[in-house]
């Protein structure tokens, strides 16, 4: 099940980063014209549809993921390992979309793409400072860190960037206790 939800939440983000692919380059590539023209209906409000549904899907197996984790069932240092994976992953998607918005925001007619690409950003996040809360849960259950720790570390796996530095610190700690 976590290598599931570690998956999706990679794809959301691929999926967002493809979007603006799709907006500008339809017309000069063969298989992303068909695609957009049959499978999306020239269309925008289709893809984005699609992402957001596939958002709110894995929104709710985060929170059901973070349920069973207090089940037990999981060590910290493979939860932490997972978050970590899923964060370097991610950062090739996160620089794309940076990129484009950046790029996007300094037009007027392209300031909405700004808009959504950030709040694609802002759900992508979400989902996964819920995967690594769960890392830290398990940290905390497993006596390697305080629970003050355990909120400092959930809460900054929310933040941007911050998110990568805590998702390697979370699994040093895990591999590192481990050894004594």
């Amino acid at each position: 099940m976590k290598k599931a939800i570690a998956l999706g939440n990679i794809i959301f983000l691929y999926l967002a980063a493809l979007l603006p692919v799709l907006l500008f380059t339809a017309g000069k590539n063969k298989v992303l014209t068909f695609v957009w023209e049959h499978l999306f209906f020239n269309n925008v409000f289709v893809p984005l549809g699609f992402i957001l549904l596939v958002g709110i899907v894995l929104y709710f197996m985060n929170i059901g993921f973070f349920l069973m984790t207090k089940n037990g069932g999981w060590n910290s240092q493979e939860l932490a390992k997972m978050n970590m994976i899923v964060k370097l992953i991610q950062i090739p998607a996160y620089l794309f979309i940076f990129v484009v918005g950046l790029l996007c925001g300094m037009m007027i007619f392209t300031i909405g793409i700004s808009f959504v690409l950030l709040v694609l950003d802002i759900f992508s996040i979400g989902m996964t400072g819920i995967f690594a809360s769960c890392a830290f849960y398990t940290l905390k259950q497993e006596q390697k860190i305080s629970g003050n720790m355990q909120v400092l570390y959930s809460l900054a796996s929310f933040l941007f960037c911050v998110d990568i530095i805590i998702a390697v610190v979370g699994y040093r700690i895990s591999i590192s206790e481990n050894k004594h």
